[in-house]
């Protein structure tokens, strides 16, 4: 039996692994889904993350040091994480590499000692934010109209067009229905909280998931090619929400995953 841990994406929670954790549990194995700070059921709200990737993270950083020191290699996790969950694995890649088999990014920011946070958000904001088209989705100004952006939070349309393209529209609906705001950090703090190494976070396995039906793919790729993982597959007719567009699919890659790195 191998562990996964799963983690969420930007405004989600814990709800949105529901397919993925009957299928991977069905299998015989243990699932740990969290909320991240302020998402999903976590009693948290927007406001009290401050800012901070470390403060977002911190239940995916309180688990991690709650498990035991792996006596062997399958008492590793599997950690897999979906969009910008991809920052919160990097820091716990580099503050517990001895208690992760592999790390799986879905569609996620993969970051590393050669590709820092600021240089992603560059990629993202300056490179594909003209071309994107956030529709009505809404950016949060908690400390005042005259200061940073604190959050944002997705808009119906939006999931719908950009997030949710080809997954089931009883699923599109469950995302309008749960999902929160999300907090929008410092780039220069962020920077400075997922300083990666190649003594740490180098010595975990990495596998990258590719969404073909991604509206705006072409970023999963740039990050494959700057920081190459030990893996990626691409798994067909997956929107951005793999999980709930090739739920089955998903699962059988991480089941693979799960049997190569022990």
């Amino acid at each position: 039996m191998r562990h996964f841990v799963l983690v969420h994406g930007a405004c989600h929670g814990a709800w949105c692994w529901y397919k993925v954790i009957a299928e991977l549990k069905q299998a015989g194995h243990k699932v740990t889904a969290l909320d991240l700070t302020a998402c999903g059921i976590d009693r948290r709200q927007v406001e009290d993350v401050h800012g901070s990737v470390v403060e977002y993270s911190e239940p995916l950083l309180t688990f991690m040091a709650s498990l035991p020191a792996a006596g062997s290699d399958d008492e590793k996790v599997i950690l897999v994480g979906h969009s910008m969950a991809g920052s919160s694995l990097c820091m716990a890649m580099e503050r517990f590499p001895e208690k992760i088999s592999v790390a799986a990014f879905l569609a996620a920011g993969m970051l590393g000692p050669d590709l820092t946070s600021q240089m992603v958000d560059e990629k993202v904001f300056v490179e594909l934010s003209p071309t994107a088209d956030t529709m009505d989705s809404q950016v949060i100004y908690g400390d005042g109209p005259d200061k940073p952006p604190t959050g944002f939070l997705l808009g119906p349309k939006h999931m719908e067009t950009h997030l949710y393209r080809c997954s089931p529209r009883q699923d599109l609906e469950l995302g309008i229905t749960l999902v929160r705001p999300c907090p929008i950090w410092d780039a220069e703090e962020a920077a400075r909280d997922t300083v990666l190494t190649n003594d740490r976070y180098g010595t975990v396995a990495r596998a990258y998931v590719v969404c073909d039906e991604e509206k705006d793919g072409a970023f999963q790729w740039w990050l494959i090619e700057n920081n190459p993982p030990d893996e990626h597959v691409v798994i067909p007719g997956s929107d951005h929400m793999v999980m709930f567009s090739q739920p089955s699919l998903l699962s059988e890659y991480l089941l693979q995953l799960a049997a190569k790195y022990i």
